[in-house]
């Protein structure tokens, strides 16, 4: 839960340790997250210097910080609170709780709070709500805000300093942010670039791929995959998935092999690894180049090899409901060549080299200084929120087991760790439809990833694949749906929706 103490019962707490005493021992476990206006920091220090008792107080109140995020004041809020009815502070604690979609305020006095149509309670009441838990009613899909207040200290001090200096492309931030992924993925480089759509398309650019040429890949992903090799000027060529993985069948590749063949692109779909030593054995033999489309799948690993940094380039996605996310579109690729590392940069900046100087034509796939600063930012937390996903899928399965579901819902199985859960996704069967339609009136959110494969798809018709030719691939497009898995869902969340899926199954039998 997520509370904001206010001026009030923080100046009572310095006093009196044991106003907040159930709090802030939450707040130190990290079973709460904690708020302080920025403002209030000023305000009580001001208090303290006027105390008589101010400097025996001051290191509580440094105690009381260090264990608290705080969060900045607008001038916009500044100038809006100094009119309010209710006082400045209590304007700001207002606005703030709203603009953080807080659990409530802990105040000595919660009228004004409830007043104004925020959550509000004394610390007594904030403690027994604690304890008591909220009953889950509803579970979005994805909350791409909820994990904002954790993390908004580290990310608003990494963009400020973009703002300020005026310099938005490319520079120091980008350069950062490539340094630390590719040292996350154990790859000798990493290039910054505009979306993870871009990072596959100049990776086919820069490693040659023309007309003509052929790349092997999955028919069942996102359509960024198959829609960048044809705009490359290539012919996707499909083979069937892994009907335990979703990732494509490596015994199924070698069939598919031509005079034409050039790349293999292997998909690490919903944050599993492919199986990629024999993807891999099989480029060797043949002179391929593997690109790797981990867009969803950063932090994941086959046999302890990293996403991204087993094939000649791995494309990254920072599209903002990834479990890396920026604030928009962002990319990144990883290289352990430095010819291709240099490659790239050249060509993402038009293939100009010196600038206005072009022997090769490249494309604007420059990623912006201020989504590298967010992701910069967000990057330590990475791994944390990656255990948090591991943790609701293993709370999933057990779960639908306990619940006798096992026959009916197949949940995923992790073949190489770590499994990242970019989606947590199930098959069960033919009720697919029904069962999402059920959730929905419960407010469940559900997703279909992905409802019609790439060989079907209407747009590359002309590549003469028919119903029937990849039937693990349309099999799996028509009995899969994905759950609620984000890192900050609850454990009261999940088994709400493990009761519907229940329950669903309790009806249709």
């Amino acid at each position: 839960m997520q509370f904001l103490f206010h001026i009030d019962v923080l100046a009572a707490r310095l006093r009196e340790p044991e106003t907040l005493d159930g709090l802030w021992a939450a707040c130190k476990a990290g079973t709460v997250s904690g708020w302080i206006l920025s403002s209030v920091v000023s305000s009580l220090s001001e208090r303290l210097s006027a105390d008589s008792n101010g400097a025996s107080l001051r290191p509580a109140l440094q105690q009381a910080i260090a264990c608290l995020s705080i969060s900045p004041v607008t001038a916009k809020e500044l100038r809006d609170g100094l009119g309010a009815p209710e006082g400045m502070e209590t304007a700001l604690a207002v606005a703030c709780a709203r603009a953080l979609n807080l659990d409530g305020v802990v105040t000595l006095d919660p009228k004004p709070f409830k007043d104004a149509g925020v959550p509000a309670f004394n610390p007594k009441q904030a403690e027994a709500l604690l304890k008591s838990g909220k009953p889950a009613d509803s579970a979005p899909l994805l909350d791409v805000g909820a994990s904002y207040p954790k993390i908004m200290e580290a990310v608003e001090s990494s963009m400020a300093p973009v703002v300020r200096s005026g310099k938005f492309i490319l520079g120091a931030p980008v350069e950062n942010l490539e340094e630390a992924v590719a040292r996350y993925c154990d790859s000798k480089f990493a290039v910054g670039v505009s979306s993870g759509t871009d990072a596959l398309l100049i990776s086919l650019m820069a490693a040659g791929i023309k007309p003509g040429d052929e790349v092997i890949t999955t028919p069942y992903t996102f359509f960024a995959t198959a829609g960048s090799i044809v705009r490359a000027g290539a012919r996707p060529v499909f083979v069937d998935i892994d009907p335990v993985t979703f990732n494509i069948d490596p015994a199924r590749i070698e069939e598919k092999l031509t005079a034409n063949t050039r790349a293999l692109m292997p998909v690490h779909l919903y944050g599993q690894s492919a199986d990629m030593e024999p993807i891999q054995d099989l480029a060797r033999k043949n002179n391929l180049i593997v690109i790797e489309d981990a867009a969803q799948a950063i932090g994941s690993a086959c046999n302890g090899k990293k996403a991204g940094g087993m094939g000649d380039f791995g494309c990254f996605s920072f599209f903002p409901t990834k479990n890396l996310g920026g604030f928009g579109d962002g990319g990144m690729v990883t290289v352990q060549s430095e010819e291709n590392w240099d490659r790239l940069k050249v060509l993402r900046n038009h293939g100009s080299q010196p600038k206005y100087f072009h022997k090769t034509v490249g494309g604007n796939f420059r990623l912006d200084a201020l989504q590298a600063a967010v992701v910069l930012a967000k990057l330590p937390f990475l791994d944390g929120w990656i255990e948090s996903r591991r943790q609701n899928a293993a709370l999933y399965n057990k779960l639908f087991s306990d619940a006798g579901l096992n026959n009916r819902v197949h949940t995923p199985k992790e073949i190489f760790a770590p499994h990242t859960y970019n989606q947590f996704v199930i098959r069960v069967g033919d009720h697919r439809d029904a069962l999402r339609k059920y959730l929905q009136e419960r407010q469940v959110a559900t997703e279909i990833y992905y409802p019609l494969s790439m060989h079907m798809q209407e747009c590359f018709s002309e590549l003469g694949y028919r119903e029937g030719d990849f039937p693990e691939a349309e099999k799996a497009a028509k009995e899969t749906i994905a759950l609620p898995v984000y890192p900050e869902l609850t454990e009261q969340q999940i088994e709400y929706v493990v009761d519907g899926v229940r329950r669903f199954f309790e009806i249709s039998a």
